[in-house]
């Protein structure tokens, strides 16, 4: 069964630690004029922010006006996919090799 992720229009975005609240102020008061839903998820790294979006065209709105990298749509599920095969590889393993 494949997980859909509903907001899954990303866009990674390098934020100054000094800058920070002013740039997430602005971030929020530009969404909520254009009435675009958007969530802020947690760090990546250090001083990385990911807005993630519901379509295509707001990410692409919001980084043609913030900047950042667009993130690939694809890349939770092909985490996904490699963390199951990662799974099935130690589970063969295992029965090959038993303690």
């Amino acid at each position: 069964m494949a997980m859909t992720d509903p907001w899954p229009h990303q866009v990674e975005l390098k934020l100054d630690k000094m800058s920070a609240a002013e740039r997430l102020r602005r971030i929020d008061a530009w969404c909520t004029d254009w009435q675009i839903a958007f969530h802020v998820l947690g760090t990546m790294t250090d001083g990385v922010i990911r807005v993630a979006f519901e379509e295509a065209r707001f990410a692409s709105a919001f980084h043609a006006h913030f900047g950042g990298v667009i993130a690939p749509t694809d890349e939770f599920e092909t985490a996904l996919a490699a963390g199951a095969a990662e799974g099935d590889l130690y589970d063969r393993l295992a029965g090959e090799y038993p303690d």
